[in-house]
């Protein structure tokens, strides 16, 4: 019975391990399933082990338990540690607090403005950002080489002076303008992606995008129009191209100095026709700059023509339409060849009057013309104007109007330009290079070359630019000229050597040779000398001739008294105490008075100051 008993014990204890077993087997299935050769393991262990199994098992639910609550404590710290990084990701893309960013906007999309693309390599548009850096970088690169290739001022003369290259940079210039804007709000908004930011952020974010698009637009449309409007100039101002753009340096390889004839013409209402207001020749040195700035005296008298010449070969003795010195005189030339066209011969395409007073002024100098730059009086009015007026001090007061018309008949004064330190503005300026009143034609080519080395010295190339485009349309309509497209930038580096050259004025006076009645050989050798003297940058002798001093024609008597007041010789009618200098020279001051006049002078019909302008 013990014997039954004790078996019956033991298959209890084994009846109530085996309900653990199972029940634990059916609260873990995915154990069960994870270890499925642990039930064979049991049943092959020795009879002491598995006497041991209820403890074993209660032991092993223990250890299984806590190895189920690890794992998914352990999945959990990781899907935090993963959702951390994640987050931490996130932050440094998008702004976890409103305006946090605000700073990095401001600076990534102003940096887009001095570089275009830069700021889209921040945002998804980033491949068009690489597109758009590569050709800024490229387009310099190509500029800069060209630049640097060429120089400075070759390049810059070589396109200005090309329609079709204009053409091409004002069309260039306004897409480019376009894109870079366009760029510079797709990096704002791109940068501003996943953000959020204040009001107030918002609105000086609109005020700054705003504001770069004008930085930008502005110099590109304005350069844009300026090109178009250079083109159009060129086209219109100067001559067809006759071959390729060539430098100073090649186009005068042969030419010591090239001679320009400039001449202001005055096709006013009161006006029968076109007379030759002033005309000057100016020697350039094509080296140095330096110039030779020749007045041609209106009053010079009996002109002659260039040897072989048809007008030579029509007047081989001078001009001497009626013989009176009082009326063949030089600036009387233009009106006899636009009536007598038949006579001149093949004017290669000028006006008639123009290339007759041309051929003049060669014969008479001695000097061949090169080119030739014809001014109307409202075209000189324009140019003061462009750069703001003229600074100078004026040395008496310049009656507006009077002198005498072709038909003899005096005109009124109407106006006054006041003495003393003033800016003339172009009206002004203009009396003050043309009046004759009370004067005579020396002081008034003194006043002249006074007026243009005055302007040279102050032109101003940012009130240039600002009324560029006014300027250009008025010398459209004002200003003629011979010189070529091609031989443009040759000019351009000119001008410039001009700038740092001497300009040197020669007067032809009585002390040179009787403009009433010149000896042509004599004043041929004192310009040569002249030209020759101001090329090297030499002072140049005075004149010494004193054919004028001897003796004065009787002719002179007939002439105007604007006119015969330059016969006398020079010294005559000096005042106690004046300055003496030569006719039509300015004293130690650089001022310019007529003869006989001393400084401080109570001037004829002057009213006094404040008188100005009756406008």
């Amino acid at each position: 019975m013990l014997r039954a008993a004790g078996a019956s014990g033991a298959s209890a204890a084994g009846v109530a391990s085996a309900a653990e077993d199972q029940e634990h087997n059916a609260s873990t299935p995915e154990q069960t399933a994870a270890t499925p050769e642990s039930t064979p393991d049991n049943a092959a262990q020795p009879t002491d082990t598995r006497n041991r199994g209820p403890a074993s098992a209660r032991e092993s639910a223990d250890g299984t338990a806590d190895e189920e609550s690890a794992a998914p404590r352990r999945r959990d710290r990781r899907a935090d540690e993963a959702a951390d990084m994640a987050e931490s990701s996130r932050a440094r893309r998008h702004s976890s607090r409103v305006g946090e960013t605000f700073p990095g906007l401001v600076g990534w999309t102003s940096l887009s403005t001095l570089i275009p693309g830069i700021g889209l390599l921040r945002t998804r548009f980033r491949p068009l950002g690489i597109i758009l850096l590569s050709g800024f970088v490229l387009t310099f690169v190509i500029a800069l080489l060209y630049v640097l290739i060429k120089g400075p001022v070759r390049a810059f003369g070589t396109v200005v002076s090309s329609p079709t290259l204009l053409t091409f940079l004002a069309i260039a210039l306004a897409i480019i303008g376009v894109i870079w804007i366009l760029a510079i709000v797709i990096s704002h908004f791109g940068l501003r992606r996943g953000h959020r930011y204040a009001p107030w952020q918002n609105k000086m974010a609109g005020v700054l995008v705003v504001s770069l698009a004008l930085i930008i637009g502005i110099p590109f449309g304005v350069g844009s129009v300026y090109a178009r409007v250079q083109g159009d100039t060129v086209s219109n101002l100067f001559g067809d191209s006759t071959g390729d753009a060539k430098s100073a340096e090649d186009l005068w390889a042969d030419k010591p100095y090239i001679n320009v004839f400039l001449i202001g013409r005055d096709n006013g209402d009161d006006r029968e026709g076109t007379r030759p207001d002033t005309m000057l020749v100016a020697s350039i040195d094509t080296k140095t700059g330096n110039t030779a700035l020749i007045s041609v005296p209106r009053n010079l008298a009996f002109p002659i023509f260039p040897e072989g010449s048809e007008l030579a070969k029509t007047w081989p003795d001078g001009f001497r339409p009626t013989g009176q010195s009082s009326v063949d005189l030089i600036n009387s030339v233009w009106q006899w060849g636009e009536e007598n066209k038949d006579n001149i011969g093949d004017t290669h395409g000028l006006e008639p009057g123009m290339f007759a007073t041309m051929q003049a002024v060669e014969g008479s100098l001695g000097l061949n013309l090169d080119y030739w730059a014809a001014v109307d009086m409202a075209g000189f009015e324009d140019v003061v104007d462009a750069i703001g007026g003229v600074k100078i001090d004026v040395e008496r007061p310049i009656p507006m109007g009077g002198g005498k018309s072709m038909s003899g008949v005096a005109n009124e004064v109407y106006g006054w330009v006041d003495p003393g330190p003033q800016t003339l503005k172009g009206k002004d300026a203009l009396w003050y290079v043309r009046s004759r009143e009370g004067s005579d034609n020396y002081d008034r080519m003194c006043r002249q070359q006074r007026m243009i080395k005055t302007t040279l010295d102050q032109i101003n190339p940012r009130e240039l630019a600002t009324a560029y485009p006014k300027l250009a349309n008025s010398a459209t309509q004002n200003i003629a000229t011979s010189i070529p497209q091609n031989e443009v930038p040759a000019f351009i580096e000119l001008a410039i050597a001009m700038q740092k050259g001497d300009v040197t004025t020669v007067q032809i006076n009585n002390d040179v040779t009787p403009t009433y009645n010149p000896d042509f050989d004599l004043l041929h050798k004192w310009i040569l000398g002249e030209v020759k003297g101001a090329s090297k940058g030499e002072e140049t002798p005075k004149p010494t001739n004193t054919a004028g001093t001897d003796k004065k024609d009787e002719s002179a008597k007939d002439q105007p008294q604007d006119e015969a007041s330059t016969e006398a010789p020079a010294g005559e009618g000096s005042q106690d105490g004046a300055e003496e200098t030569q006719p039509g020279e300015p004293n130690a001051q650089g001022k310019c008075y007529p003869k006989g006049f001393k400084p401080g002078d109570d001037f004829p019909g002057y009213p006094g100051p404040g008188a100005g302008d009756e406008k």
